[in-house]
């Protein structure tokens, strides 16, 4: 029997593929054009509907506290019932607006909480920081003359005003003691989360009063295009799955209703941009059967023997290099083409095995020297500060505290200068901190205090020298602010997790400062693992980068967290290195 050839296969194979995969995609082809406008529609609607139903909770959360907070504080309650000039009334609109202070915080989507008293025509504010003086401003004329007229129908859920072309839902609660409580959202701040559904250019999205009135801002062309468009009447019909309207242009028109505030939101999407691609796919189609036979037909003769096989040994070789193997050689070859490969390939592994040591040795060597200079980063750069204490005991006389401060000095500096040692105890290191607070305490002897928690069996365990500083600097700059009451504290603990070659050696400083944002915590995570510096917090990319350098291939992390009640918590977890000896630089 006659054995099939590699050619015979290869186009049986070619076209037991290619065939079935030509049909697929004429049929693939013909249905995505009567889904596609579904399918754009459904996923959008169902955006819509996930951020319009965050918007209402949003929404549903600040009427909830507005709620509560009218029928419970007293301090809000009491603001008509007591005399304008008298103490209690004093106590219960600083209560009042300490109050609303607190809780903007926690209701963010608010720009403003107000309360009001009726018979004294008073109102107080509490805005968002991001809002500014004239902002404030503008809104406080607004509220006054909306509830100065005391329209019932202001108390009735939330309602949409205008100020300057800008819009905004107002929420305002009877507390029954002729004082209210209420809330102003700005509908374009409210609106960030969803400019994603236009990012691609090809969309709009927007807030669209009860009559089809653009309540945020919308691009111009798509304003325009709204003006000539009866959208309230749309809307009155009720929210389809999906409408294309005919605007200067035809657009699926994709809506949501709230269920909190009589408006809509709305997402705008040029049908043009729904089948683009798919003209090409089409065509496309078509001619991949002719441009597969005619590569078939012209290629399939001398690929395998010509091009596969050599390209396949020469694969082959490499794989065997990559894997260490550097005795591999290639074979001769008829093409000149080849022959040259073969030459430059052979010549290229003799070289690698000859450079291999040399290459890793001066690897060795950069590393040490981008270590030491990484180290000379951190040497002495509060001097000028530390001269000014010293200064300034001077000037009191206070020599014992001058000794001392000169003490902790001397063994400061003469530890940060020491750049030939590459490694150090963490029984040194903490020492180190410990001359380094101290100073600092001179700085804030009332309002700073420090202890430290280390485990007994890591005193001995080996680090990279100041690694520790920075991660205390960050709090101090951080999270170190005057004030009264409880001083500011910080915490260094280091401890072992694991043991044996998997143990890990934990480094954590917490303060109870004012603490980091999310945000910043997520810059800080960010930023530690960049390749370059950049900008702002190098002391800690610093940290990082010369604990890679050292530990080589161990794994180095450093964590941001928020503690408990208040401040921050730093983690650095480092590899337990136990050796004897120091790497001393030359």
């Amino acid at each position: 029997m006659r054995q099939a050839t590699m050619r015979s296969r290869l186009i049986l194979g070619f076209g037991l593929v290619t065939v079935p995969l030509v049909i697929v995609l004429l049929w693939n082809n013909l249905y995505a054009t009567k889904v596609v406008h579904s399918q754009v529609a459904q996923s959008n609607r169902n955006m819509l509907t996930m951020y319009m139903n965050d918007m209402d909770q949003v929404l549903d959360e600040i009427e909830t506290y507005l709620y509560k907070t009218a029928e419970q504080d007293q301090s809000l309650i009491s603001l008509s019932q007591y005399d304008k000039d008298s103490w209690e009334y004093y106590l219960s609109t600083t209560q009042t607006t300490n109050d609303l202070n607190l809780n903007i915080n926690y209701y963010d989507a608010a720009d403003v909480l107000f309360a009001y008293s009726t018979k004294y025509e008073q109102l107080f504010i509490a805005q968002q920081q991001s809002v500014t003086y004239g902002r404030k401003q503008v809104i406080q004329q607004k509220l006054k003359e909306t509830l100065a007229k005391n329209d019932p129908s202001t108390r009735t859920g939330w309602n949409v005003v205008e100020q300057n072309g800008e819009y905004a839902l107002v929420r305002v609660v009877d507390t029954n003691y002729d004082s209210y409580i209420g809330a102003w959202v700005d509908l374009n701040r409210l609106m960030e989360p969803m400019r994603l559904l236009g990012q691609s250019g090809k969309g709009e999205a927007l807030l669209v009063s009860g009559q089809g009135r653009p309540l945020s801002t919308v691009g111009d062309s798509v304003r325009l295009a709204l003006e000539t468009f009866d959208l309230g009447a749309y809307l009155d019909n009720g929210n389809a799955a999906y409408n294309i309207v005919k605007l200067d242009k035809p657009y699926l028109l994709v809506a949501k209703s709230s269920r909190m505030a009589d408006m809509d939101l709305i997402f705008l999407l040029p049908e043009k941009t729904l089948l683009e691609g798919l003209p090409f796919f089409r065509n496309l189609t078509y001619l991949i059967p002719m441009l597969a036979a005619i590569m078939l037909g012209m290629y399939l003769l001398f690929l395998q023997n010509s091009i596969v096989k050599p390209i396949h040994q020469f694969i082959k070789g490499m794989r065997k290099i990559r894997s260490g193997d550097l005795s591999v050689r290639m074979e001769d070859n008829k093409l000149q083409e080849f022959i040259t490969l073969k030459e430059t390939f052979n010549g290229m592994a003799q070289q690698i095995e000859h450079l291999k040591i040399d290459i890793y040795e001066e690897q060795i060597r950069t590393q040490k020297a981008e270590l030491k200079h990484l180290q000379a980063q951190i040497h002495p750069h509060f001097f000028m500060n530390s001269l000014n204490i010293v200064y300034q005991l001077a000037q009191i006389k206070d020599f014992e505290v001058i000794q001392n401060m000169a003490l902790h000095l001397v063994r400061y500096f003469r530890y940060t200068t020491r750049t030939q040692v590459s490694t150090i105890t963490v029984k040194e290191e903490v020492e180190h901190i410990y001359h380094y607070l101290s100073i600092q305490k001179y700085r804030f002897p009332e309002t700073l205090e420090f202890d430290f928690e280390v485990e007994p069996g890591v005193e001995a365990d080996e680090i990279p020298p100041l690694i520790i500083q920075p991660l205390v600097e960050n709090a101090m700059v951080h999270g170190f602010s005057i004030r009264t009451g409880s001083p500011f504290r910080i915490r260094v603990k280091i401890s072992a997790i694991g043991d044996g070659e998997e143990g890990e050696l934990q480094i954590e400083v917490e303060d109870n400062g004012k603490g980091l944002s999310e945000e910043q915590m997520e810059h800080l995570r960010e930023k530690v693992q960049q390749l370059e510096p950049g900008d702002g917090s190098i002391g800690l990319w610093n940290v990082v980068r010369r604990c890679k350098l050292y530990y080589n291939r161990g794994i180095v992390k450093m964590s941001f967290e928020s503690a408990k009640p208040q401040g921050t918590l730093v983690t650095l977890r480092l590899p337990r290195s136990k050796a004897n000896q120091r790497e001393s630089g030359q």
